[in-house]
Order: C-alpha cells, then sequence, then structure tokens
C-alpha cells in the first residue's frame, strides 16, 4: 500500500458521509509531500512508511520550537507528529496517531483530504468526544 493505493483512496469522503454513489466523487488528491500549518509556523513532510504513511517536521519557527521545547519536545524539527497513518478505503480518510509537541502527547488522528491542495488534520481524545482541526495547505 504505497504511493499508488495512499493516492487513490484518500478523496471522497464526503461524498460517502452524505450517501453519494462513489462514481461521483472527484479524482483523489495525493497526501504525500510537505504541508504547512494555518499559521505557517510549523512544516510537515508526510511520507510512505511501510505500509502506512508518517509525518515529520522539517522546518518550524523559533516560536514553535520554544513552545514544544517547553512543553518537553526536544527538538521539534525532525519529530514524527503524524504516526503509523492507515488508509480507511470506505471514506478516504488516513486513522492512525498525531502527536502534539506543545503538549507532548499522543492522540487519535484522522487526516481527511479536502481538495488536492488542503488537508484536514484532526486529533481526537476520549474516544473521539473531543476533537481539534486545522486545515493545512501542501507547498510542494
Amino acid at each position: 500500500m504505497h504511493r499508488r493505493t495512499v493516492g487513490a483512496a484518500v478523496a471522497g469522503a464526503a461524498l460517502i458521509a452524505a450517501g453519494q454513489p462513489a462514481l461521483a466523487q472527484p479524482a483523489p488528491a495525493d497526501p504525500f509531500g510537505v504541508w504547512r500549518n494555518p499559521k505557517d509556523n510549523v512544516r510537515v513532510e508526510i511520507r510512505p512508511c511501510g505500509a502506512a504513511a508518517c509525518g515529520t517536521v522539517i522546518w518550524a519557527s523559533p516560536k514553535a520550537q520554544a513552545k514544544a521545547r517547553d512543553a518537553g519536545t526536544k527538538s521539534l524539527v525532525g519529530t514524527q507528529v503524524l504516526k503509523n497513518l492507515e488508509l480507511d478505503e470506505r471514506r478516504g480518510v488516513w486513522r492512525g496517531h498525531v502527536f502534539v509537541p506543545e503538549l507532548n502527547r499522543n492522540f487519535t488522528g484522522v487526516a481527511e483530504p479536502v481538495d488536492d491542495r488542503r488537508l484536514r488534520a484532526k486529533g481526537c481524545v476520549i474516544g473521539g468526544f473531543l476533537c481539534k482541526s486545522q486545515v493545512w495547505t501542501k507547498i510542494t
């Protein structure tokens, strides 16, 4: 399950959830590449890692690095923040774990393509009842 499988099943989750036929789904977005968070103070590269996908911080602002350090993450750059994301082909999303450096904690998470340039990253606690999401933008 590498780039072909990953890219082929990522898009269309909203249409499936809305009961639309699978044929109405748009072409899937490619989740691999470099993504920036909404404040553009962290950049993460998503790559295949075994049969899953993983995301590692490749750049962070000095302020973001300081916040992570204060929370106990020694070095933000090089930290894997998306772990063992496995494709849920039925829903077109990636499910796995998200490490939040500012909290120095892991959460269950979902990465859902919005379109070919945007990805909604969501981390949840307490069985998915308390969640926070951000829309990340693909830069390469």
